[in-house]
């Protein structure tokens, strides 16, 4: 009979161990998921801002040439317009290294633009 129970409790902590081992192996696959989820969203954010920075440099070179233009205005205030909500987004983002250097160096882009015209 102790060798039953004895069996038993092996089995029933051969179970557990193996259940909680694959517990493990599973969160760490859904940890790094989430982390891969993360970089493709960032990914994705930076595609989509360098494409913002790109319009507003466009926007910007106009408005040197035709200061008077209405549609180009209106398209400045659109753009300033979108990137209302970001900061959120980019204050979470800012903790991936790789994330922080592409988004310094858009900014960068943005802001000469801005201050080239500032300066004209």
């Amino acid at each position: 009979m102790k060798k039953d129970n004895r069996r038993k409790f092996i089995q029933k902590l051969g179970v557990t161990v193996g259940a909680t081992a694959l517990l493990n192996t599973e969160s760490m696959a859904s940890v790094a998921n989430m982390q891969s989820g993360k970089d493709i969203e960032r990914s994705e954010f930076l595609n989509n801002y360098e494409n913002w920075v790109n319009q507003y440099i466009s926007v910007v070179e106009k408005e040197k040439s035709d200061k008077n233009s209405m549609a180009n205005k209106h398209r400045i205030m659109e753009l300033s317009h979108q990137a209302k909500d970001w900061q959120e987004k980019i204050a979470l983002y800012l903790n991936d290294d790789t994330f922080k250097q592409r988004y310094i160096q858009l900014s960068m882009r943005l802001s000469d633009s801005i201050n080239s015209e500032l300066e004209a």
